[in-house]
């Protein structure tokens, strides 16, 4: 059964224990996010592994509490958290979006920390000389334009309400949002509800996404931290995401040969919460090839 807790990282983090037996194993949300997103899945993973989740500053139901949610803010939660649950073992690490970012940098700054990792849907910067997205350039700019961002973020989440700023995110990170299960979406919107009753509720989105548009838009230091990265890792990505390109992905599987790189069909940025089974299938058929041995044996399978 799931156990919640408040972690202190400088400042509460909220976080969920799974339970299962193995390997430690810790979700990292992406931006706008939270631990709500891999609900459909920390069942299964816990066949095999010990699986935490938690919610980043500011997001679900971690408050902000003095902390910016930028993205070195939340390496250190994560890291925080990661030693935690290990315990003096290292965990196996897996981050959608830019929590993927966020896992490659603690992997790479903590290498003996991090047993394995999964990337997925990861936030990634485009390919030397490739077309940086259009989406991305205008966040950069609306960000970093002062007043502009919060205002367009605020209004729209009051002319949307949470029912409809739930069902546009899922729209726009699926192929097909049916595949979506009606309680999850219930979830989501429960917590959206909640989150737009707290003092300045898209504080955290705005300081995170400015973040994250200047640590993609500086290429050469996150390839840094890619080349660094010591840990087996399986990077996947789905063929229809609209928000990270999909020849992102393909450049980093480039630059690491030794990188599992598996492309998920008609799947878009989601793919733990749009194709749950073949989530699950896949992380658990290549953690089960791919483990340290000292690790891999205390799985069950």
């Amino acid at each position: 059964m799931d156990r919640e807790l408040t972690l202190d990282v400088k400042g509460p983090i909220e976080a969920v224990d799974h339970g299962g037996t193995g390997p430690p194993m810790l979700l990292v949300h992406g931006l706008g996010g939270s631990m709500v997103n891999w609900r459909d899945v920390t069942g299964d993973l816990t066949q095999t592994h010990h699986v935490w989740s938690l919610d980043l500053i500011g997001f679900g139901r971690t408050p902000r509490a003095g902390r910016e949610s930028t993205i070195p803010n939340n390496v250190g939660v994560v890291d925080h958290v990661a030693e935690h649950i290990g315990g003096g073992r290292p965990v196996v690490l897996v981050g959608n979006s830019m929590g993927g970012l966020i896992s490659v940098l603690v992997a790479s700054r903590r290498p003996h920390s991090v047993a394995s990792l999964v990337l997925v849907d990861p936030a990634m910067p485009t390919t030397p000389g490739g077309r940086f997205p259009l989406m991305l350039a205008a966040a950069f700019v609306m960000m970093r334009t002062p007043g502009v961002g919060p205002w367009v973020v605020r209004a729209n989440s009051r002319r949307r309400g949470a029912e409809r700023l739930v069902d546009d995110v899922l729209r726009l990170c699926t192929v097909d949002v049916s595949r979506i299960s009606p309680e999850t979406r219930e979830a989501l919107i429960e917590q959206m509800r909640w989150r737009q009753e707290q003092e300045e509720p898209d504080r955290a989105f705005l300081e995170a996404s400015s973040s994250l548009v200047q640590w993609l838009w500086h290429r050469d230091a996150v390839e840094r931290h890619i080349r660094r990265v010591q840990a087996p890792t399986l990077l996947m990505h789905g063929d229809q995401d609209r928000l990270v390109m999909l020849s992102a992905a393909q450049g980093v599987a480039t630059m690491r040969p030794d990188w599992t790189f598996r492309v998920l069909d008609n799947t878009g940025h989601i793919p733990m919460m749009e194709r749950p089974d073949e989530f699950v299938e896949l992380v658990d058929d290549w953690l089960g090839t791919s483990q340290p041995a000292v690790l891999a044996s205390t799985s069950r399978r």
